[in-house]
């Protein structure tokens, strides 16, 4: 058993920048505890291509994420929609839609993979680490997306829907409560307020900030709010939320 993590070993990689200290990385022992935990039947070698970033992956010149992360979209929407169309199986599907984008996304995903600390089994490039890319909303949850890709090759729908839910549930236990809604959908109230008022949509613009963007929002040709935030969609719902909150229309 090593004694070091697999973030302990990132940094020997770092520095070493040998085939033997990139395979310590590739086939750390966490990989294999975090299947124990959750039950999960995965070989390692192929569990280690959801925790590898593009950052990582250019650097040492191995498979990353991508791909798997965007399989696993997909099968997050579909565990996602089984769910609500038994919860509510006469709800109008506009609604059980809204619903689901406000569970389906980067920042409930991101707390589902804080909950399970993937942070740490995140691989990525040595200036991307001391930028602690690993720990920022938009890695995590594409992380948790491709693990989810991949729990759903090696186990099927079932199994990684009862995973997957359980984990949900554990990190957002009112992730599927309807009165989400109300706060979710900010960005088509606000569009509602500004037609009813100046006959004229809101409008969003981003310039990258950092590690971020800075997001503005417009109504009427004036600027209304601003903000730095981690993604675009995070922003302008929460420019939305702001302009709503502070009772500007």
């Amino acid at each position: 058993m090593s004694q070091y993590s697999l973030h302990q070993q990132l940094h020997f990689l770092f520095s070493e920048r040998n085939p033997e200290a990139l395979r310590a990385c590739l086939n750390h022992e966490d990989f294999q505890s975090f299947l124990t935990e959750h039950s999960l039947v995965i070989p390692v070698e192929k569990l280690v291509l959801a925790f590898t970033h593009s950052s990582f992956s250019h650097e040492y010149e191995v498979p990353h994420q991508e791909l798997l992360e965007f399989f696993g979209d997909s099968v997050v929407q579909l565990i996602v929609t089984q769910e609500l169309m038994k919860l509510y199986p006469n709800e109008k599907e506009g609604k059980l839609s809204k619903l689901r984008s406000s569970i389906v996304n980067e920042k409930t995903l991101a707390k589902v993979a804080s909950s399970l600390e993937l942070n740490r089994l995140l691989l990525v490039g040595k200036g991307e680490f001391k930028k602690e890319l690993h720990l920022q909303e938009t890695v995590l949850s594409d992380t948790m997306e491709a693990l989810i890709g991949k729990i759903f090759n090696f186990h099927g729908l079932n199994l990684t829907s009862e995973k997957f839910l359980g984990w949900l549930r554990n990190a957002v236990p009112n992730a599927f409560n309807m009165e989400n809604l109300e706060h979710y959908d900010v960005k088509s109230k606000l569009q509602e307020a500004t037609l009813a008022k100046y006959k004229t949509l809101p409008r969003y613009t981003s310039d990258p900030a950092g590690e971020g963007f800075l997001v503005k929002l417009w109504v009427n040709e004036h600027l209304v709010a601003e903000g730095v935030y981690s993604s675009k969609k995070i922003g302008e719902r929460e420019l939305a939320r702001r302009a709503l909150e502070n009772s500007q229309f």
